[in-house]
């Protein structure tokens, strides 16, 4: 079934081969997890307990497999609910882009995202069309901390998203088509993003015509860090830490970025309303 269920998000064969290792070294351990109570906990209520049940994962595999098994257990879940099929695969190919993006940039098989991933498996984030839909209640946002139990979908940006005007009006139009069918309570919720595409900043060197630009133009900015250094962990992922002089210019985002910087800008992270 775990096969299966690699090949149809699209696990790379190494990872694939990996992951098959860990599980017929750890058979017993997995079989006597109770992943079901752990999937539907709090996130990190749910994934403490998961980490510390696994012991020593220096890889992050014991964590991939473990987590893949609460995937079709999620599955029934989406069954249950009538959500497509088809949702589900895309949603769980998080599984294989991160765990992908890791095998190109450092040439070996881990597994490092699997803080993030209890909310696909908790069916609180879905992807649909270009951008993954996140529910959320009393969230931080807008600079003010978590609190309260305001409604709202975060729309986050995957790396291989489509960022034409047509991609992202599809996905913003079918998340709220779906949210009010499956999820009737976040029928009215706002829909919010927070990233480094929403920085004012990238006005002062973008064309009007960049794909980044024209979505950062989409929504209301309500609070702007100039000064985050976050961005870098997506622009500059291989030199996070890296001197401004020593960022790679292996893309055209980065190179634009780059010269910013040189000049005295900054990007940081804003987040903000979507406009529609």
């Amino acid at each position: 079934m775990l096969k299966k269920f690699w090949q149809e998000i699209g696990v790379q064969a190494a990872v694939s081969a990996r992951a098959e290792e860990v599980l017929r070294e750890n058979e017993a351990l997995f079989a006597g997890l109770p992943l079901h109570e752990w999937r539907t906990a709090p996130y990190e209520e749910g994934l403490s307990a998961l980490k510390g049940a696994l012991g020593e994962d220096a890889d992050g595999m014991k964590l991939f497999v473990a987590q893949s098994m609460e995937a079709l257990l999620a599955l029934r879940e989406y069954e249950e609910r009538g959500i497509g099929r088809e949702i589900f695969r895309a949603t769980m190919a998080f599984m294989a882009r991160f765990s992908g993006e890791a095998l190109a940039r450092q040439g070996r098989v881990e597994w490092t995202w699997g803080w993030w991933f209890p909310r696909q498996l908790a069916l609180r984030e879905f992807r649909l069309g270009a951008l993954e839909c996140e529910m959320t209640e009393g969230a931080a946002f807008g600079g003010k901390p978590a609190g309260g139990d305001r409604r709202r979908i975060f729309l986050h940006i995957p790396a291989d998203a489509d960022l034409s005007d047509g991609a992202v009006d599809a996905s913003v139009a079918a998340a709220k088509a779906f949210f009010p069918k499956y999820f009737p309570d976040f029928a009215e919720a706002e829909y919010v993003c927070e990233s480094w595409m929403l920085s004012p900043a990238l006005r002062e060197f973008m064309p009007e015509a960049s794909r980044v630009r024209r979505f950062s133009e989409r929504f209301s900015v309500v609070f702007w860090e100039e000064d985050s250094p976050a961005f870098r962990d997506w622009i500059f992922p291989t030199a996070v830490t890296a001197s401004v002089e020593d960022l790679p210019e292996a893309t055209s985002l980065q190179r634009a970025v780059k010269r910013h910087l040189l000049a005295g800008g900054t990007i940081g992270w804003a987040e903000g309303y979507w406009k529609g």
